[in-house]
């Protein structure tokens, strides 16, 4: 039975533990000095990495370890001695970019399968067909593609295993080739230095060459400003019955969110891919849990959009205003005293609403019937949380908070040192909490 892969970010230790808890068949964890998202991960030694595989093994997962930059001459020692290193962690695959870093790989971990980055931007079948004789096992196509593109692909080469996004951030480049951080702060994008500085907000301003004194701005909300390089999220968890079977891995994009955020996605899909399968209803709650993660306003992206069709598909601004900027007066107000401005970066997400996962009780154990939490949001006893275990989904009551030596809290928040919490209902390992979405989602 052909069943895809659902393929999960591990950007901590605590978050590959938590995707391979929650079902998903793959996790995704970068390698120091090697990984374009290096600036996102917290597994940033080696020792740190190899206690994270064996981890996400044991769990009956298999770990890819990405190492998709785009190096510089100055860079290939590096990543060679890299390679030589991480080469005995017995991964299942590695995510690799660089044409020129692949006999580096193929040297030194010649029996470990290899991934082709979605940052090489693979468009065609002819293309798949070259990387397919020289060995790589599967393609992360590029986000650009629609649809009717992949099908042809699969026909084209069956043999190949294809990888696809589907549900997370976008990149503004898509296939995340992006030189924004190099030129506005002389900091890699295409190495590990990414700063998302596509998500922040920008003002627009228009300037008439016989009047260069006078600039207008391209205004689209109340503080002046606009997101206009930041994608909408990417979200296809109601058309996988489409893509299922010319697909033999969907990816899960973000390694910088929280465990919340890793264990809804791959809760939400892995339960709707299992559904369709195996031909079983599809429980409504745990779909919408796409939903119930912060998130931007959500796309299909080009996967079932033609490029003709945009950008007016994925346009969500409003009526565009013109004025005058700045003025001698706004000026002023526009600063503070050390010269920065206040402008709101980057956005726009909806509230935080991720309170922590119950963590492994290792010496407190003599705080009976007392789990450890490390707090992300503000709790108190009383308090009504949701919660969500590998197989059940409900709501508790806080009924105690203690202290590390065991006395009674009032409150706890996230500048809190790990707490220790009884509930109205056992708590177990791994057990995420969570509150309501504090505002309306998008319900799509």
């Amino acid at each position: 039975m052909h069943i895809p892969a659902i393929v999960a970010p591990g950007g901590s230790f605590q978050k590959a533990v938590t995707a391979a808890r929650y079902g998903a068949d793959e996790v995704y964890m970068g390698v120091p000095f090697t990984s374009l998202r290096m600036r996102s991960n917290k597994v940033r030694d080696f020792e740190k990495l190899k206690e994270s595989v064996d981890a996400v093994h044991a769990l009956w997962s298999k770990v890819l370890l990405t190492m998709n930059i785009f190096p510089r001459n100055v860079d290939i020692k590096i990543f060679e001695a890299v390679v030589e290193r991480i080469a005995d962690l017995n991964a299942d695959g590695i995510i690799f970019s660089d044409p020129g870093t692949f006999h580096i790989l193929r040297k030194y971990a010649k029996d470990t399968p290899l991934h082709l980055s979605t940052q090489t931007t693979t468009l065609n079948y002819s293309a798949v067909q070259f990387w397919r004789d020289i060995g790589v096992k599967r393609i992360v196509l590029a986000r650009e593609l629609h649809i009717d593109e992949v099908k042809e692909i699969k026909e084209k080469v069956p043999e190949m295993e294809l990888e696809i996004f589907v549900q997370g951030a976008m990149c503004m480049t898509y296939s995340g080739r992006c030189l924004l951080w190099d030129y506005m702060w002389g900091r890699p994008g295409n190495k590990w230095e990414c700063n998302h500085a596509c998500r922040f907000q920008y003002k627009v301003r228009l300037e008439e060459p016989r009047r260069p004194w006078k600039l207008f701005e391209l205004q689209q909300n109340e503080e002046g400003g606009s997101f206009i390089l930041s994608s909408k999220d990417l979200c296809v968890i109601h058309r996988l019955n489409e893509l299922i079977p010319y697909v033999d891995a969907m990816k899960i994009e973000w390694r910088s969110k929280s465990e919340f955020y890793v264990w809804g996605m791959v809760k939400a899909y892995k339960h709707v891919r299992d559904a369709l399968i195996h031909w079983h209803p599809i429980n409504p709650d745990i779909q919408n849990l796409v939903n119930v993660i912060p998130h931007r306003e959500y796309r299909e992206g080009f996967l079932f959009h033609k490029l003709q069709d945009f950008p007016d598909g994925e346009s969500a601004s409003s009526e565009t205003v013109l004025k005058t900027w700045p003025s001698e007066q706004e000026l002023p107000s526009m600063l503070k005293q050390d010269g920065t401005t206040t402008e709101k970066t980057p956005g726009p997400l909806f509230a935080r609403n991720y309170v922590g996962i119950i963590e492994e009780n290792q010496l407190q154990n003599w705080l009976e019937n007392a789990k450890m939490l490390s707090p992300k949001e503000t709790i108190h006893p009383g308090m009504q949380v949701n919660y969500m275990t590998p197989n059940d989904l409900g709501v508790l009551t806080i009924t105690e908070i203690l202290d590390q030596q065991g006395r009674s809290m009032d409150k706890a928040d996230c500048n809190s040192d790990s707490v220790f919490l009884k509930a109205s209902i056992p708590l177990e390992t791994g057990m995420i909490l969570y509150l309501p979405p504090s505002i309306p989602l998008d319900k799509n």
